[in-house]
């Protein structure tokens, strides 16, 4: 059995960068709590998406669920209120697995492509992550490398703002110009891995997720 969760956040900005829209998320987990500590052998998989994937995140989310043994965690169930959106992103590098919902509004998320350089800094970052790709213009070189021009012009335009700012009073942008030179300087890497790959279609991932896991 399962519960739907109403998320009612059109264009509610949380935490500087989650831009909310309309959306139900289904909660299925054979009427068990989800659960912090992992139990056994239990598997836990990171979601990470940006809102305008809501509803190919919905799926992936309620297909994977449903799988004996594994745990999703995601945003909207996992962050308590008040509580570290920041923090939740990290805990991408403590699960087993992360599922990247990988489209043009990710790509250009700073909060997305702050999980993405996260995992990243795991030595086997490759083989715990399972790209479902939304934009499948990332096979084309010349597309991904907009998307650099994209971060690396963000980057150009944090720094020319804080330039005008006493230091003293712009620490906190400073180590926000920090993660986004992280971006800029991995998202490379990043699409050049992804490409790499003999990608699922994005019709059946979850179905490909659940084979690639239970073969591990």
């Amino acid at each position: 059995m399962g519960q739907q969760i109403i998320n009612d956040l059109n264009n509610v900005t949380i935490g500087g960068s989650y831009v909310g829209g309309n959306s139900i998320t289904n909660n299925y987990y054979n009427q068990q709590t989800q659960k912090d500590v992992k139990q056994g052998n239990d598997k836990t998989i990171f979601l990470s998406y940006n809102w305008h994937d809501g509803e190919t995140a919905d799926r992936i989310d309620k297909y994977l669920s449903r799988i004996p043994g594994i745990t999703v965690k995601r945003d909207v169930r996992d962050i308590g209120a008040w509580k570290s959106i920041r923090e939740f992103m990290k805990s991408i590098r403590e699960q087993d697995y992360a599922v990247l919902v990988v489209s043009d509004s990710y790509l250009r998320s700073k909060n997305c492509m702050f999980e993405v350089t996260e995992i990243m800094k795991e030595r086997e970052y490759a083989d715990r992550i399972f790209p479902a790709v939304v934009e499948t213009g990332i096979y084309d070189p010349l597309v991904r490398a907009e998307y650099i021009k994209y971060w690396q012009q963000e980057c150009d335009k944090l720094e020319a703002a804080i330039k005008g700012l006493d230091p003293a009073n712009a620490v906190e942008l400073s180590a926000d110009l920090k993660r986004y030179k992280s971006i800029a300087s991995s998202i490379g890497e990043f699409l050049s891995m992804v490409a790499d790959r003999n990608n699922p279609d994005i019709k059946d991932v979850e179905v490909q997720i659940e084979k690639a896991i239970l073969r591990s």
